[in-house]
C-alpha cells in the first residue's frame, strides 16, 4: 500500500454478523489490492471518527450506516481531505462515492410477496430510528400495501432495534393484532419473532408466515428457515474497496456511484393464506 497508511472502515452498529460481513469482504479486497485495513466500531464505545482521521496512518475511508448519512461525520472526514466511499446512504447521494442497494424496491418485493400470497393483515418491525434504512423498509412496505389499496393499521407496526431480543420483546403486541404475515426489517429481529410464537403455540407458517431482510446466517439457521431479502453486503463492501483504492491511486478521478442487486430468497417461513380468507 502507498506509504504504508491504511483503509478505515468504520461502523457505529450493534449487529455482530452485518459488520462481520462487511469487514471480512473489506479485508479480502484490500489485501488483495496491497492495502491494509483498520476496522473500528464505533457503537457504546465514546469514540468518535474524528478520533481515527489521522492523515499520517491512513489513506481513505469507507463508512457504513448511520455514519454514511451522519452529516457532521462526513463533514470531518471533507475536512481531513480523505477519500471516502459510503455505503448505502439515504441522504445527500451525490456526496462523494458510494455503493448502494435499493432497500424501498427491496422491502416492497419482500411485502409484494406475502401479498401474492393472499396476506392482508401484514405486520411490521421497524429497526432502530436511528438508521435512516429502517424508514426506506418502511416505506417500501406502506408503498406495498398502498399498491393493493390496503391502509397501514397502525396495530400491525412495532418498534424494534435490530436486535433479536427486540423481536421477542415486540412481538406479543404483533400478535395481538391478529397478523396473518409479518414482516421484520431484519433477520435477527425475525428470529426473535419465530422464537416468541415457539413459546406462545403459534406455528409458523401455519398460523403466522414470517420474513426478514438480510440473508444472514440465522435466517438459514432458525426453524422454519427464512424467507428474506438478500442484501449483497459481501459485494457492496467488495465494490467499497475497490473504489476507494482507484479514488486513493488516482485523486482526480470523479466520484463513482454503483447499485448492487438483491435477491428474495423462498424458504420455508411463508405459506399462502388459507382459501376464504385469501379474497
Amino acid at each position: 500500500m502507498t506509504d504504508g497508511k491504511a483503509i478505515l472502515l468504520l461502523f457505529d452498529n450493534n449487529g455482530r454478523e452485518y459488520v462481520d460481513r462487511i469487514r471480512g469482504a473489506t479485508a479480502r479486497a484490500c489485501q488483495a489490492a496491497g492495502f491494509r485495513l483498520q476496522a473500528e466500531n464505533l457503537f457504546d464505545t465514546g469514540r468518535e471518527a474524528a478520533d481515527f482521521l489521522d492523515v499520517e496512518s491512513v489513506g481513505g475511508v469507507i463508512v457504513t450506516p448511520p455514519l454514511s448519512d451522519d452529516r457532521h461525520v462526513l463533514g470531518r472526514i471533507e475536512a481531513s481531505r480523505l477519500p471516502c466511499v459510503r455505503i448505502a446512504p439515504m441522504l445527500d447521494s451525490d456526496r462523494g462515492t458510494t455503493v448502494t442497494m435499493d432497500e424501498f424496491d427491496a422491502a416492497c418485493a419482500i411485502t409484494e410477496h406475502l401479498l401474492r400470497q393472499g396476506h392482508r393483515r401484514i405486520g411490521f418491525l421497524r429497526g432502530p430510528r436511528a438508521h435512516l434504512v429502517s424508514m426506506r423498509r418502511y416505506n417500501g412496505y406502506a408503498a406495498a400495501l398502498g399498491g393493493k389499496g390496503l391502509r397501514i393499521d397502525a396495530g400491525l407496526v412495532a418498534q424494534g432495534d435490530f436486535s433479536r431480543e427486540s423481536g421477542r420483546q415486540q412481538a406479543p403486541a404483533l400478535f395481538a393484532a391478529r397478523p396473518t404475515a409479518i414482516f421484520a426489517s431484519n433477520d435477527e429481529m425475525a428470529a426473535g419473532i419465530a422464537e416468541a410464537a415457539n413459546a406462545a403455540g403459534i406455528a409458523i407458517p401455519g398460523d403466522i408466515s414470517l420474513v426478514g431482510f438480510d440473508d444472514n446466517a440465522v435466517a438459514k439457521t432458525c426453524r422454519p428457515r427464512l424467507t428474506t431479502v438478500r442484501q449483497p453486503l459481501e459485494e457492496m463492501a467488495e465494490a467499497a474497496a475497490r473504489l476507494l483504492v482507484e479514488r486513493i491511486r488516482n485523486p482526480a478521478r470523479a466520484a463513482a456511484h454503483e447499485q448492487v442487486p438483491f435477491q428474495i430468497v423462498e424458504r420455508e417461513s411463508v405459506a399462502p393464506l388459507a382459501g376464504e380468507l385469501a379474497a
